[in-house]
């Protein structure tokens, strides 16, 4: 699991400049650099947003439980903005599906089976 994840570490900046001289090649530079910008704002709005609620529920957290879900979900979420912030449209895609709420939950039950029953990381899905 660490190679693979340490392979798309390397790997993705180069994926990324790829994608972006690309996109530069098709529609311009000040279009390319006006999506990157726009896709690290909206970005930075939705952390800030996000942000708030993981803290307000790791601040009201009770038990040990509770409290390892919460730090797991606020890790996804600097993770996401790390991404989302840096320039590149498959960072930003990457950064997005980690910061939204609903894929986020998702990719913390995944890391809970993972992590198997030895964890005391209890992820509980809410619901809109």
């Amino acid at each position: 699991m660490f190679k693979y994840l340490l392979i798309l570490l390397l790997t993705l900046p180069f994926i990324d400049l790829y994608v972006l001289i690309q996109l530069t090649s098709m529609i311009g530079f000040l279009q390319t650099l006006l999506i990157v910008l726009v896709t690290g704002v909206i970005g930075a709005e939705i952390i800030r947003r996000e942000g708030r609620n993981v803290f307000q529920k790791l601040h009201t957290s009770v038990t040990g439980k509770e409290i390892s879900r919460n730090l797991l979900e606020l890790v996804l979420l600097v993770i996401g903005g790390i991404m989302l912030l840096s320039p590149g449209l498959v960072t930003d895609f990457l950064g997005l599906v980690m910061v939204l709420r609903p894929t986020r939950e998702r990719i913390m039950l995944k890391l809970a089976e993972k992590l198997g029953e030895n964890s005391d990381i209890h992820v509980e899905s809410y619901h809109f």
